[in-house]
């Protein structure tokens, strides 16, 4: 493996976002308004089938990104961050047996795809392995809770188990007020469009419900993480929990682990934190 290190200073950056455009309650000057209130750096304003050059929005404090959501039928919604112009389901016939399409048309266009809430969309791992090339998924779909699970972590550890080399996404999905600043995820890049997608498509970012990872690295020997305050952390693989501290009520902040073995193929990392709010690592691939 290529050894790497994230620390420093990132972006919060929530990348599924909605605007009276398509089904959002609020205005896109709202909306920019909201993110800047809750120290957001980057947004990508994420409205159904709708491509908007929203550049000229951005401010001194948010960079707006440039996205859509391509969304066909059976609920199987796809982000397209980074694209500049319609995608092909924006009008027309949006079966899903175009998704593929539209995740072939993200990434030859230079952008960065996501399937968005596999567990609220019915996906099935089997759908998910029919699909190819998408980089991420939601994993957290803060837009979600309440009516459908936010999560998909069962999605996600089972992609990994077969071999695919896929990134997790948290996001708000924001339509309304309540769900906003659920969860985004934390950038390692410089504040500009070029700089956030060569991050997001490394794998150069971490998702969040609010716990904050200070310092990840691994040099194919060892394994370290640390963060704030928190109730736990689980270093994640094929089985399930290899290594994990633990201490209660917010008193773990570090965790070390010494890579003896190549069997795992792959290692995530779960924080914990005691007000039920968790952070996930993207996974480290040990081949």
């Amino acid at each position: 493996m290529t050894p790497f290190r994230l620390a420093g200073p990132t972006l919060r950056t929530n990348l599924h976002t909605h605007t009276t455009f398509s089904d959002g309650k609020f205005t896109l000057s709202e909306v920019v308004a909201a993110y800047e209130a809750l120290d957001t750096d980057v947004v990508a304003i994420t409205d159904h089938n709708q491509w908007r050059n929203h550049s000229a929005a951005s401010t001194e404090r948010l960079l707006l990104l440039n996205s859509n959501e391509p969304s066909l039928s059976h609920r199987e919604h796809v982000l397209a961050t980074g694209v500049h112009h319609a995608s092909p389901v924006d009008e027309g016939e949006r079966s899903s047996t175009r998704t593929q399409e539209v995740i072939d048309w993200i990434e030859e266009n230079g952008g960065f795809s996501t399937l968005n809430h596999p567990t609220w969309t019915g996906m099935s791992i089997d759908r998910l392995l029919e699909l190819d090339r998408y980089r991420s998924i939601e994993i957290y779909n803060g837009g979600c809770a309440g009516h459908g699970s936010e999560y998909a972590l069962t999605h996600w550890d089972e992609l990994l188990r077969q071999g695919r080399r896929v990134w997790g996404l948290a996001t708000d999905d924001s339509h309304y007020d309540w769900d906003r600043g659920l969860g985004w995820v934390e950038v390692f890049a410089e504040k500009n469009e070029t700089s956030v997608l060569e991050a997001l498509k490394e794998g150069r970012f971490y998702a969040t419900m609010g716990p904050e990872i200070k310092h990840f690295e691994c040099d194919g020997i060892r394994l370290y993480i640390r963060t704030e305050p928190v109730m736990g952390i689980a270093v994640m693989s094929i089985p399930g929990p290899i290594e994990v501290a633990h201490g209660g009520l917010n008193t773990v902040c570090e965790l070390e682990w010494k890579i003896s073995s190549r069997a795992e193929r792959y290692v995530r990392v779960e924080i914990h934190r005691a007000d039920n709010k968790k952070a996930w690592t993207n996974p480290v691939f040990l081949d």
